[in-house]
C-alpha cells in the first residue's frame, strides 16, 4: 500500500513564505470584497427604500392637490344638478371665486348636452365655445366614459395648444329630481363640466421634478395610459434602469407611473468610497506580506533549532526524528533501511595545525559532499564535532548499504580546498546498521549497533566501512 504524506522538510521549503503570503492576501482580499459587497448591497437596499418612500410622498402630495383641484368642477356640477342650470353671470361669479386660490387651473367650461356654452376665463378661450365633445375624436372617449361611470374622469397630461402640458377632467352632471319624485328612467343627464389644469405648475407644486433629493425622477402614462403611455417628465431611458416605481391611480380608471433612480445610477449607489476600497485591499496585501515574514521567521527559528549552524545539515535532534520516521516506515512497508555513522579520520590534526577556522571550513566541505551523496529521500546530518550520519530510507540489500558507505568514503577521501588556497586530505570511517524485521528496533539499540560497527572500522585501520550485526530478534 502506498502512503502519501508531505515530505519531512516541507516546512523549510523556500517558497512556503511566498505561498503563505499569497494565501493570506487572497483570503483577506476576498473577505474585504465580501464585506464591501454586503455593505454595497445593504446601502442599495436602503437607497431603494428611500426612493420608494420619496415616490410615496410625491404621490401623497399629488393626490391631495388633485382632490383640491377637482373639488372645483365637483362644486359647480353639484350646483347645476340642484338648480338645473347656471346663468352666465352666476357662472362667472361662482367660478371666479372658486379659482381665486387655484393657480393651477387654466379654465373651466360648461357643456350642456356635450357642447361648450360657457368658459371661464372667457378671454383667450373664445375658440372653445361651441365645441361638440362627441364630434371630437380626442374628446369623445373621456366624455363617454364619464357619462357611463357617472364619475369624474381625468385624462392627461396632454400637450396644450397654448403650450405646456394640461390635465383635463370631465365631470358628468345629472339633474336632481324633486323630493318624492323618481323619474322612471333615472336622473336626467345634463352635460359635462370640463376642467383644464396646468400640469407643469401642478407637478412643480408637488415636487414632481426631474432631479431632487439625490434621485432622478421620471413619470410616464401620457393621457393617463399608465405604464403603456409615453414619458412626460424626465428621461425615457430611466425606466430601463430598474427604477423604483409607483402607480398613481387617477379618477376614471387611468393612471400614471412614477420612477426614481439614484443620481449617478444604481451601480454607484451606496458604493464604498474609492479610498476605503483601496485601503482595504492594501491592508490585505500588508497582511500577506506580514504572514510571509512570519512564516520566514518561523522557518529560521526551526532551522536554528533543528539544523547545525555551521554546516546547515540537520542536527542531532532532527536526525533522531528522521531516523525514527525511517525505522517506522521500513517496518510498516516491510522493507529495509540503513543508518550510516561517519567519523572523520585526521580531522584533529587539521584543526590543530591550521586552526579552528580552517577546521570549520573543512567541516562545511564534508557536509557538502555528504549531502551530495545522499539521495532526495535520505537525510545527511551532523551529530557533533567531526561525527556525521546518513539515514538511508530504502536499501535493497546489505550490499547496497555498503555501496553507499563506500561512495561516502570515496567522496571524503578526495582533497578538499580551503579558503586560503590550501588543500587537505582526510579520511573517514563508517559504521553501517540495517533496520528491518518484524519488530521496530529502538533508536538507542540501532545507534549502538551502528556505533560498534564504526569502531570496528576504526580498529581495522580506518578508511573502512563495516556492516553491523543484525538486530536481535524479540525474545532472543
Amino acid at each position: 500500500m502506498n502512503h502519501h504524506r508531505l515530505p519531512a522538510n516541507w516546512i523549510h521549503h523556500r517558497l512556503l513564505p511566498l505561498a503563505a503570503g499569497l494565501c493570506v492576501s487572497t483570503v483577506a482580499a476576498l473577505l474585504a470584497w465580501v464585506v464591501i459587497d454586503i455593505s454595497h448591497t445593504k446601502a442599495r437596499t436602503e437607497i431603494a427604500a428611500q426612493a420608494q418612500s420619496h415616490l410615496l410622498q410625491i404621490r401623497d402630495r399629488l393626490d391631495r392637490q388633485l382632490q383640491s383641484t377637482l373639488s372645483v368642477p365637483e362644486t359647480v356640477a353639484a350646483f347645476i344638478a340642484a338648480q338645473g342650470s347656471m346663468s352666465p353671470d352666476i357662472f362667472a361669479t361662482v367660478v371666479g371665486r372658486l379659482l381665486e386660490h387655484q393657480r393651477n387651473i387654466r379654465n373651466l367650461a360648461l357643456a350642456p348636452d356635450n357642447v361648450i356654452s360657457d368658459i371661464y376665463p372667457r378671454v383667450g378661450n373664445e375658440r372653445a365655445l361651441g365645441l361638440r365633445y362627441l364630434d371630437n375624436p380626442q374628446q369623445r372617449g373621456a366624455v363617454e366614459r364619464a357619462i357611463q361611470t357617472r364619475r369624474t374622469v381625468v385624462a392627461g397630461p396632454i400637450p396644450l395648444v397654448q403650450g405646456g402640458l394640461g390635465i383635463i377632467s370631465r365631470t358628468p352632471v345629472f339633474l336632481s329630481h324633486p323630493a318624492g319624485q323618481v323619474p322612471a328612467q333615472g336622473p336626467k343627464y345634463w352635460g359635462i363640466v370640463s376642467l383644464t389644469v396646468n400640469a407643469d405648475t401642478l407637478f412643480a407644486d408637488v415636487g414632481l421634478q426631474t432631479d431632487q433629493m439625490g434621485f432622478q425622477i421620471a413619470a410616464r402614462g401620457l393621457d393617463a395610459m399608465g405604464s403603456q403611455g409615453a414619458v412626460f417628465i424626465g428621461r425615457p431611458q430611466l425606466f430601463d434602469e430598474s427604477p423604483a416605481t409607483l402607480d398613481v391611480p387617477l379618477p376614471g380608471g387611468g393612471s400614471w407611473t412614477l420612477g426614481a433612480v439614484p443620481t449617478g445610477g444604481w451601480a454607484a449607489a451606496g458604493r464604498a468610497p474609492t479610498l476605503i476600497v483601496m485601503l482595504s485591499y492594501a491592508f490585505a496585501l500588508m497582511l500577506g506580506l506580514l504572514s510571509a515574514r512570519l512564516v520566514r521567521a518561523h522557518q529560521q527559528l526551526l532551522a536554528l533549532a533543528t539544523h547545525d549552524r555551521l554546516t546547515g545539515l540537520p542536527n542531532r535532534r532532527l536526525f533522531e526524528d528522521r531516523l525514527s520516521q525511517a525505522v517506522l516506515a521500513a517496518h510498516r512497508d516491510h522493507r529495509a533501511g540503513a543508518l550510516l555513522l561517519v567519523d572523520l579520520d585526521g580531522f584533529k590534526a587539521v584543526n590543530d595545525d591550521l586552526g579552528h577556522a580552517s577546521g570549520d571550513q573543512l567541516l562545511v566541505r564534508v557536509a557538502q559532499r555528504l549531502a551530495a551523496v545522499a539521495r532526495a529521500s535520505d537525510t545527511a546530518a551532523r551529530l557533533g564535532g567531526d561525527e556525521f550520519a546518513l539515514v538511508l530510507n530504502v536499501v535493497e540489500s546489505p550490499e547496497a548499504a555498503l555501496d553507499s558507505a563506500h561512495r561516502v568514503l570515496a567522496a571524503l577521501v578526495a582533497p578538499m580546498g580551503l579558503d586560503n588556497g590550501q588543500h587537505v586530505l582526510i579520511g573517514a570511517s563508517v559504521g553501517v546498521a540495517l533496520f528491518q524485521g518484524p519488530a521496530v528496533e529502538s533508536l538507542p539499540a540501532l545507534m549502538d549497533r551502528a556505533d560498534r560497527a564504526l569502531y570496528a572500522s576504526k580498529r581495522s585501520g580506518k578508511g573502512l566501512a563495516t556492516l553491523a550485526e543484525a538486530a536481535a530478534l524479540p525474545g532472543s
